[in-house]
């Protein structure tokens, strides 16, 4: 099937996202590969859990004087 996707191929999307949007198929496959997995969906929120703390981790350690 053409928008089937392993758990693999659907992690290595999640972490292009940043570098780069998506296509159309990659979306589709995506969304329905999330619809049936489980573990995607968890990795998906922890990869958003630490792009929130590096975030935050970048502007606190830019408040601080240099040594």
């Amino acid at each position: 099937m053409f928008f089937r996707r392993s758990c693999r191929e659907v992690a290595r999307l999640l972490t292009l996202r940043e570098e780069r949007p998506w296509d159309w198929r990659e979306r589709i496959a995506v969304r329905l590969h999330m619809q049936i997995c489980k573990a995607c969906p968890r990795f998906e929120q922890q990869m958003a859990f630490m792009r929130v703390a590096m975030g935050r981790w970048r502007n606190y350690a830019g408040d601080e004087p240099p040594r």
